[in-house]
């Protein structure tokens, strides 16, 4: 398969170099000076590109400190070279164009443009642009002299290409597979619906406690689904770490079936207001509403507050990592608090085996030893082994060797204390055995808030747009781009959350564990900036390439007045904010 043009491991390395080739084929007429620092730059790439193959294909834990600095600064170079090489084109494009028209005459008449076309005539704009690669010579110079000061030449790892069986998206529902959740899920109705004793009719919180990856949002939608039409008001909303308290009440209130009155906008309504009308709405009906996800005490003494005391039998289901948490929703003794379980041996080996070979006795003798010990190092966490085994049955060969390497690469410790850091080794090391291809498309939906529902086609369009899908001869860019998409769903990696007639996938979420795995990458890669204060902008050390904006509040423009914005690639922005930074600043923005 061709290389993207532009990946989390090369930058823009391949786009570059074919830029280089356009500029060196003799359309732009450069000066003789000029040509040669090109074809300098364009060996030097060339080179720096396959050690950064060989950086990126090493494991997280052999790879040096060192090694990630220089491939850091390697990447960081490719994308100013390029901006360097796309003014240039744009320089001389404008000066041999008198009579712009259409978009590009649009384009052309930009402040931008107009500031670029009238600062020099065409030969000093080929000086300026000649002495602009001097100076990125010098640069892309001492970038190797520092490789071959350190000897990061020396670096060996070994190659971790997967490929994947299309064929595996028939084992999605099976894998989501439930297993081991009937019984907690009964239990827990039961519980709701008991209608013994004098507190039957008073309002009821069960909280569901356990860390992440147990299975608890998808045991509270158990319920929920099973219980549909039992009562007369019913809602479903996430908290998260960072809760937007307005957006949790406005989400219940919807759900619920409140109805706005016309002319009036619910997204202007402070919490008080909100909460009040959620109260008087709520207190003469059964309602079950599940609250998933809190992370602290406070935020849901807030929407506690918004929950009406009633002798409606009402309803209310908590999730949470947190056990002091969850001991706060079940105030009163009537209320329940349900610890999660990891899944026994047998409901562990129906769930591994039915996601890797399809079928619980499908696996081959020579791999039961193998197999059986990656299981107990996953601990019985349901997250864990859909992780480890949808890495497992990606593999294009069950070989026992490539089984036995997966297995030395996973902490022996996890079987013995499963946490949060545990889960995160086996996601990543679902992460370091991805395609190189692979790994960019998925460190892009960092771009999105958490808990997020992400359409698949505005998704794979926004990879086309930044240069992360292969070019192929073969196919259509855009059925390459939904391959990928398929790729990242039969890896678990992101989750359906709403199919047409015939199975395709349309929409989906990332859990917030591999959203935490993720934005843990991009940051360490430099390859995403999400922020939610424009403040923090200002302080951000080094380019931003990807810039994700999650805007909730009123917005004061001259808080970017000292931010860099003309490297920015992408430009996301997400919330009820009407703000928009100025768009003359994005030099070369390439999505909105």
């Amino acid at each position: 398969m061709e290389a993207a043009v532009v990946s989390v491991s090369h930058g823009a390395i391949g786009s570059l170099l074919g830029k280089l080739g356009d500029l060196l084929a003799g359309e732009y007429k450069l000066l003789k000076e000029a040509k040669g620092e090109i074809m300098f730059l364009k060996a030097e790439l060339e080179s720096m590109r396959v050690f950064l193959e060989r950086t990126s294909d090493a494991e997280e834990e052999e790879a040096d400190k060192q090694e990630k600095c220089w491939a850091e600064e390697v990447r960081d170079l490719s994308y100013d070279i390029e901006d360097n090489a796309d003014d240039f084109m744009l320089r001389v494009e404008c000066e041999s164009n008198s009579k712009p028209h259409g978009f590009k005459g649009f384009i052309e008449r930009s402040r931008f443009i107009e500031r670029s076309m009238n600062l020099l005539t065409t030969i000093n704009t080929r000086h300026k642009i000649g002495k602009e690669f001097q100076g990125l010579k010098r640069r892309i110079m001492e970038v190797s002299e520092r490789r071959m000061r350190y000897k990061l030449d020396s670096t060996a790892s070994k190659p971790n290409s997967t490929a994947i069986d299309i064929r595996l998206l028939a084992l999605y529902v099976d894998a989501a597979g439930l297993v081991g959740i009937n019984e907690p899920r009964d239990e827990l109705i039961k519980v709701m619906l008991d209608q013994d004793g004098v507190c039957a009719q008073q309002l009821k919180v069960l909280s569901v406690v356990g860390f992440g990856g147990l299975g608890k949002t998808t045991l509270a939608n158990e319920i929920y689904c099973k219980l549909e039409g039992q009562f007369q008001c019913q809602a479903f909303v996430s908290v998260s770490q960072k809760p937007n308290i307005r957006k949790i009440l406005r989400n219940i209130l919807s759900q619920a079936g409140y109805v706005v009155l016309d002319q009036t906008n619910m997204e202007s309504w402070d919490e008080d207001q909100l909460i009040r009308t959620l109260r008087r709405f709520l207190a003469d009906k059964r309602y079950f509403i599940v609250i998933d996800d809190i992370w602290d005490a406070t935020t849901w003494s807030i929407v506690r507050c918004a929950l009406p005391e009633n002798s409606n039998g009402s309803r209310v289901i908590t999730t949470t990592r947190i056990e002091t948490v969850a001991t706060a929703c079940c105030s009163n003794s009537y209320d329940y608090l349900y610890k999660m379980k990891l899944l026994s041996n047998e409901e562990s080996r129906k769930l591994f085996l039915r996601r890797v070979f399809g079928s619980e006795d499908g696996c081959p003798t020579y791999l039961e030893d193998v197999w059986a010990e990656i299981l107990k190092r996953c601990g019985g966490l349901p997250l864990a082994i859909i992780s480890i085994s949808s890495l497992l049955a990606s593999q294009p060969k069950m070989l026992k060797g490539q089984w036995e390497d997966i297995l030395n690469s996973l902490s022996s410790n996890f079987e013995v204390h499963p946490t949060l850091e545990g889960t995160r080794k086996i996601q990543n090391l679902s992460y370091t055995n991805l395609p190189h291809y692979l790994k960019t498309c998925m460190l892009y939906l960092g771009i999105y808030p958490e808990g997020y529902t992400i359409n698949k086609n505005d998704l794979v369009r926004q990879w086309l747009a930044q240069g992360f899908i292969s070019i192929s001869h073969v196919r259509e860019p855009e059925a390459v781009a939904e391959g990928y998409f398929n790729e990242l769903v039969n890896r678990s990696i992101v989750q359906p959350v709403d199919t047409d007639h015939n199975d395709e996938v349309l929409y989906c979420k990332v859990h917030d564990m591999m959203l935490d795995l993720i934005m843990h990458k991009c940051r360490e890669e430099n390859f995403i900036t999400a922020v939610e204060d424009l403040q923090a902008l200002i302080g951000l050390q080094g380019n931003v390439r990807r810039l994700s904006l999650y805007l909730d509040d009123v917005i004061d423009g001259a808080t970017l007045g000292t931010a860099r914005l003309s490297q920015v690639r992408a430009l996301a922005r997400f919330g009820i904010s009407t703000y928009t930074p100025p768009l003359s600043e994005f030099k070369h923005l390439r999505v909105l």
